[in-house]
């Protein structure tokens, strides 16, 4: 295909003809063009990451239905949808690439896409119910997917042979602004979210996306536009030794998606976990979804000890090569999630840990990102032949995406199938939910009523929504020892910091316990020891902000006694649902005193005459509480054992992957073969040089 002249146009050339660079000038100096990338990407990924940061928070606490009432998801229905998200995001780099390297080039793809980048921003921030959410997340993840693949292949374009020993050092700079952006939005994003609301904690990172878009465009004339390869794409790409490349690194590729389907938890389920943990530090109470903020900051800690310090350490005792690089990575991954896996255990038995402890798993998890990803990154660049850049790219990010929807997988077959039925005439049905805890079984009839046709729901006015807070549920506690409180509340419509108080309202008769006793009576998790047997019952109360409106307060009775309490059994009574409609049984607000294991049934008692639903035809009328099946620290041992696993398998598999290096030409190389329309892997691999 025929290359434009890689010289700049005349000053007085007008700005509309002007030809852009087509190859990298031959120069050993850092190309021109490369600050408005990196300043591109960390405005670009302050959008993406500030927006990922609150997402799960928003989905299981903010989320409204069409009606304008609150209608949050379960935890894990949430992680589920952050999870084929971040699939989507990952899987859409794929297209970007074809559409970036057989027909528009690079440039004109990442400005085309970053418009319906911003529009996902757009919709996110105007409209918080699931249509909203849907519609955001879908635009975001062609936008952000779509450019993906484009700008890490559009920074090595801008080297030739002669600056290509920079590369390394330019992609841990692109890898660093990448970090900077997101460490600033996971700090800030989640204080608008829990200040200002949605609209504004969506809006932010919007505003940063089209900065972003800007910066890259002014950046048009300093960069090289190689342009696309049309029909030669096709042919390199589908030749022999094309697609014997592809399979090769696809390969390494899954052993990559294990680490992803770990590493991308830190944004559900670790901001889920740190939610039930104390998170006290340096002074402040942090919000759960704050503390991803270290990943970024260890990055760009990371990245210099490992260049300077940890590789050369490493390369003395062995070559280190970007596989081994790898390989030592994976096992680095493993104790990140034996780490949650004891933060579990710990939860469950009552304590509660200092989120420190999850710091500790990001540095595991961290420095395993640094061994993985920016390797991976560079070696899947260079490994790439010239018209395949974008393209091998986005075999790389499949990766991502593989591991994502591995997680979104787990997380879904590991949910128990909710209980329900559908009625099939009109009438009363009668159905007794029964919670056994190995000892004792208490059960709870509950009616739904069918009806031929639900009445059109007219929402009333919306008020200003006041906070709500929980104290917690009863329980049973053993005397003498620390009992820990577990206070929970979120804003409503007000902005502002939180104030906590805990009361006493009722302590046994011979207690001497006081206000004194109460330690940390002003946090969301104070602890006592009881003294005596008997029943003490306190009172949770939170303010935002300076308005006394903004108050509200929950109270909670703890019995201090050895006995085994019996469970509580929760359900929802009175529903009415239209015939042939499913009627959910919701029953899991059930709970056991004494923190024991539950076992549920659901029974139908009775149904009108001429039904033929049974107790046989519900649906998940059976299940161990609470509502998956892989609990607690098991979830984390069985991602452990997965990524130990890869880690074993990735060693033969690295000595065997025999690697390959194709660069650019520089622009006189370009210009000696404009002509030429041969592909560097059908040339005897022209161009290639082992590693």
């Amino acid at each position: 295909m025929p290359r434009q002249s890689p010289k700049a146009p005349p000053p007085s050339a007008s700005m509309a003809d002007a030809p852009y660079l087509t190859a990298p000038v031959k120069s050993k100096e850092l190309p021109k063009g490369i600050p408005y990338i990196i300043g591109n990407e960390a405005a670009e990924r302050y959008s993406f990451y500030g927006m990922k940061a609150i997402l799960v928070v928003f989905m299981t606490k903010y989320l409204m239905d069409s009606g304008g009432a609150r209608a949050p998801m379960s935890e894990t229905e949430a992680t589920t949808w952050f999870h084929l998200f971040n699939s989507a995001v990952y899987f859409t780099p794929l297209l970007g690439a074809i559409v970036a390297d057989a027909f528009f080039g690079k440039y004109k793809t990442i400005i085309s896409l970053s418009i319906v980048y911003c529009l996902g921003h757009l919709a996110l921030a105007l409209d918080e119910t699931r249509l909203g959410l849907a519609v955001g997340l879908t635009l975001i993840a062609i936008g952000a997917g779509g450019i993906k693949p484009c700008v890490s292949a559009h920074v090595g374009d801008q080297f030739g042979k002669s600056n290509g020993h920079l590369l390394t050092k330019i992609f841990g700079w692109f890898y660093f602004s990448i970090n900077l952006g997101a460490f600033a939005s996971q700090i800030m994003t989640p204080v608008l979210l829990d200040r200002f609301g949605p609209h504004i904690a969506f809006g932010v990172p919007g505003g940063l996306m089209l900065l972003a878009t800007i910066v890259f465009w002014m950046g048009r004339r300093e960069f090289v536009h190689i342009p696309a390869g049309g029909i030669d794409f096709l042919r390199e790409t589908f030749s022999k030794e094309g697609l014997k490349i592809i399979g090769r690194l696809c390969i390494i590729y899954l052993f990559v998606a294990v680490f992803w389907s770990l590493f991308d938890q830190s944004g559900s389920k670790w901001v889920l976990q740190a939610d039930r943990m104390d998170r006290n530090w340096l002074g402040i109470e942090w919000l759960p979804s704050q503390i991803n903020a270290i990943n970024p900051i260890m990055i760009m800690v990371f990245i210099p000890i490992f260049a300077w310090l940890i590789y050369p350490g490493l390369n003395k005792v062995f070559p280190l090569t970007p596989l081994r690089k790898m390989g030592i990575g994976f096992f680095v991954a493993v104790p990140s999630f034996l780490i949650p896996a004891w933060i579990e255990m710990q939860i469950n038995a009552g304590h509660l840990p200092n989120i420190i402890w999850q710091l500790l798993a990001y540095v595991f998890l961290t420095a395993a990102e640094v061994f993985i990803s920016i390797t991976a990154l560079e070696f899947s660049y260079t490994q790439a032949p010239k018209k395949m850049k974008s393209l091998i790219l986005g075999f790389f990010l499949i990766s991502v995406s593989m591991g994502n929807l591995f997680t979104a997988g787990v997380n879904h077959f590991i949910q128990n199938e909710s209980p329900g039925f559908t009625p099939d005439v009109k009438g009363t049905y009668v159905v007794r939910l029964k919670a056994n805890d190995g000892e004792t079984t208490v059960d709870r009839e509950i009616t739904i009523n069918a009806v031929e046709e639900l009445p059109e729901d007219k929402a009333p006015p919306q008020d200003r929504r006041k906070p709500e807070v929980s104290a917690g549920h009863f329980r049973a506690v053993p005397a003498g020892e620390l009992v820990r409180l577990y206070g929970t509340a979120s804003k409503g419509d007000y902005n502002g910091a939180f104030r906590y108080s805990w009361n006493w309202v009722q302590l046994p008769e011979d207690s001497q316990l006081d206000a004194a006793a109460l330690t940390l009576g002003n946090t969301r998790n104070p602890h006592f020891t009881p003294d005596v047997e008997g029943n003490y019952e306190l009172q949770f109360t939170v303010q935002v902000g300076e308005s006394k409106e903004a108050t509200a307060s929950s109270k909670v009775l703890l019995q201090v006694t050895d006995e085994n309490l019996p469970p509580v059994v929760q359900a929802d009574d009175n529903a009415t649902v239209a015939i042939g409609k499913t009627a959910a049984l919701r029953g899991m607000g059930s709970f056991d005193p004494n923190g024991d294991e539950l076992t549920f049934e659901w029974s139908v008692e009775s149904a009108p005459a001429g039904s033929k639903v049974t107790t046989e035809s519900l649906t998940g009328r059976k299940f161990a509480g609470p509502s998956t099946k892989l609990k607690g620290p098991y979830y984390y041992l069985f991602f452990a054992g997965a990524m130990l696993l890869a880690a074993l398998l990735f060693i033969p598999v690295a000595r065997w992957y025999q690697p390959k290096e194709y660069l650019q030409d520089e622009a006189d190389d370009a210009g000696s073969d404009a002509n030429d329309t041969d592909s560097d892997i059908t040339k005897d691999n022209l161009g290639a040089k082992p590693e």
